[in-house]
């Protein structure tokens, strides 16, 4: 066994030496691959626009905190509203559904509609959008080298007619292409991070301009929270509107019989028949339920209106959207040497496999030649 792995060992060692032989033989090749990809890199970080980045965190709590304190319950009693038995959703919105809410579909509509200063003028997001992708020189190049099939048959997809697919009781939209690569930009654009130990969300966004940027920040910051408060309030909010549908219409009926009965009871002052007693009993035992049931729905139009301001949450911001300064990509330094570093692996490998490549190269040549 010893002799065996002292022969191994002199063989690895002089198998070790020939390639770093080698290597060095082909270090101008290997010098060349580095400086062309070096030079290649130098042209991709230059060509590349300074990205910014705008962001903004807030804490999202809900407003229950003080609604059934003393001073309140005190008041609400005296009012005959029972606040302790009004039964609202504690359940608080789940962080993992805020990233929902932004990549969907509606949320994405909306923003895009949203206006954005640009040189003294506002366009619509999509607008920008729109704009910004024809001017990129790289995604020019792509469109028409990578992505020319997929151009082909966007091209050959519009001339078919599209139309929504719809019956009595659904409609199913259908979207463009056009419209399927804006709302991916809207995705790549904005970005939510959700620290669930600290209970804050990050939401920011990259643009070439800090300034547009910033504004995309604040509107998509404005359209989440309303999403959320809806989402939250949208129980209450439908059983405000049916109690208050409900009192209005026994609001009605109260005040025509209020004015009935004053109207019987003025026109029979001087009657004092059975006949004029019973009927206005009857008037009089209406009126009382009519009232009662009033009187209940008055009260729970209250509770309804307390409970939607109960389950509005609430949003504490902790860092406002600023107008950045300083670009956050490209790191160009690093896209050079990533390139040069490419460049010395790929000379490298073609320094190691030149010669057994001949070799092969050879062999298959005079081999086809004997047959």
């Amino acid at each position: 066994m010893t002799q065996k792995n002292q022969i191994i060992e002199p063989n690895e060692e002089i198998n070790l030496f020939q390639l770093i032989q080698r290597v060095w033989t082909e270090r101008k090749i290997i010098i060349i691959f580095v400086l062309i990809f070096a030079l290649f890199g130098i042209f991709i970080a230059v060509s590349e626009k300074n990205i910014y980045t705008a962001s903004t965190s807030f804490i999202p709590k809900g407003a229950q905190s003080g609604l059934n304190g003393g001073g309140l319950s005190s008041l609400a009693s005296l009012a005959g509203i029972n606040l302790g038995s009004m039964r609202g959703s504690n359940s608080e919105i789940p962080s993992t559904l805020y990233p929902k809410f932004v990549k969907s579909i509606p949320f994405i509509e909306i923003l895009l509609e949203t206006p954005i200063p640009i040189m003294d003028k506002k366009i619509k997001l999509k607008h920008y959008l729109s704009i910004e992708s024809n001017d990129r020189f790289f995604s020019t190049l792509k469109k028409y080298t990578i992505q020319l099939p997929a151009l082909i048959l966007s091209n050959v997809l519009k001339k078919q007619e599209f139309r929504p697919v719809s019956s009595e009781s659904v409609t199913i939209r259908h979207f463009s292409l056009e419209e399927e690569s804006l709302y991916e930009k809207v995705k790549e654009l904005i970005n939510i991070s959700i620290d669930n130990n600290m209970g804050f969300i990050t939401l920011s966004v990259q643009d070439k301009n800090p300034e547009v940027a910033a504004f995309i920040a604040i509107n998509a910051q404005n359209l989440l929270q309303q999403e959320v408060i809806n989402f939250k309030i949208k129980n209450a909010q439908e059983l405000l509107v049916f109690t208050e549908n409900l009192y209005n219409d026994k609001k009605i009926e109260f005040e025509a019989l209020q004015d009935e009965l004053a109207t019987f009871r003025d026109q029979h002052q001087n009657i004092s028949s059975g006949l004029f007693r019973n009927k206005e009993s009857r008037l009089v035992a209406e009126f009382d339920i009519t009232s009662a049931v009033y009187q209940e729905l008055a009260k729970q139009v209250e509770q309804a209106r307390i409970q939607v301001s109960k389950d509005t949450p609430i949003f504490t911001i902790i860092d406002p959207v600023v107008i950045p300064n300083r670009k956050t990509s490209p790191k160009r330094t690093l896209i050079v040497l990533g390139y040069a570093f490419f460049g010395f692996f790929i000379g490298l490998f073609y320094a190691l496999f030149k010669e057994p490549f001949a070799k092969i190269r050879k062999q298959l040549l005079e081999s086809s030649r004997i047959n």
